[in-house]
């Protein structure tokens, strides 16, 4: 169980449980559902994150938007990689949105600008980090699957309570091991939560998180026919926008705020 996720959950007002599930769809790398609005997430295909030698099966194949939302919401309680990889899309589709200050910008980027002469982490081996390695004084690769100069997953506990700056993949929202490394987070330092996974709630910023790097889908059927044909994020730039939210606006003076687009969306 998840606390961080049942905090984000119970955001959701009762009446946004009423909304019917319309589309659900999963792909190679994400996954999407429709309900309020078309929530994404990363596809947890994997079982063996939860250290299951054999994939279990996924339940109701074919009818999985006739469970309703409350149903699917329950999933990201589930032992079964696309099952909470589903949950997590339901939560993106339901998490209250007004409100809240939101800017347009790359979280990596802000990574690298925040980090200059600092030391600076990631969890998760992501693409184009060359500014991050040039700003920063020195630069970790936190990894569950190493690549070369990458540190395996079990040096957090040691690189994290030095790190000035830490950028954390969403993923880990799914695999539930979001709330381990928000422990090790250094008094004083920043962390950024990146990817579609990540729900745009301030019920993260309770856990530790400074700012949250998740995105805005613009453009629904383009997003849900490129999720079935296999697509990544970086092939949705021109669908989905990647969208900051900070505990503190302050930190990102400069930046364009998108609050008004999306309020005047989700009316």
């Amino acid at each position: 169980m998840s606390l961080l996720l049942d905090a984000i959950k119970s955001t959701i007002s009762q009446e946004v449980y009423n909304y019917p599930v319309s589309c659900v769809a999963t792909g190679a790398h994400m996954t999407m559902l429709k309900s309020q609005r078309l929530g994404t997430c990363m596809t947890l295909s994997d079982d063996r994150v939860f250290e299951f030698k054999e994939h279990l099966p996924v339940s109701n194949l074919g009818e999985i938007e006739t469970l309703g939302l409350e149903k699917i919401l329950s999933w990201t309680d589930s032992l079964q990689g696309i099952e909470r990889s589903f949950g997590v899309a339901a939560v993106n589709s339901s998490i209250p949105l007004n409100g809240k200050k939101y800017f347009l910008g790359n979280a990596l980027e802000l990574a690298a600008s925040l980090g200059k002469n600092k030391i600076v982490s990631t969890v998760g081996h992501f693409p184009h980090t060359e500014a991050i390695k040039q700003s920063a004084s020195e630069f970790y690769v936190l990894e569950k699957r190493p690549q070369e100069g990458d540190y395996p997953a079990e040096e957090a506990v040691n690189i994290i309570p030095k790190s000035d700056v830490v950028a954390i993949t969403g993923v880990t929202c799914l695999n539930d091991t979001l709330e381990g490394l928000l422990k090790f987070k250094k008094p004083g330092s920043t962390i950024i939560i990146v990817g579609p996974s990540v729900p745009l709630s301030p019920a993260l910023f309770d856990f530790g998180v400074d700012i949250i790097g998740g995105a805005w889908v613009e453009d629904e059927p383009d997003v849900y026919k490129k999720i079935l044909q296999g697509a990544s994020p970086r092939n949705m730039k021109e669908s989905m926008r990647t969208v900051l939210y900070p505990k503190d606006p302050n930190i990102l003076y400069g930046f364009e705020e998108i609050s008004p687009i999306i309020r005047k969306a989700i009316k």
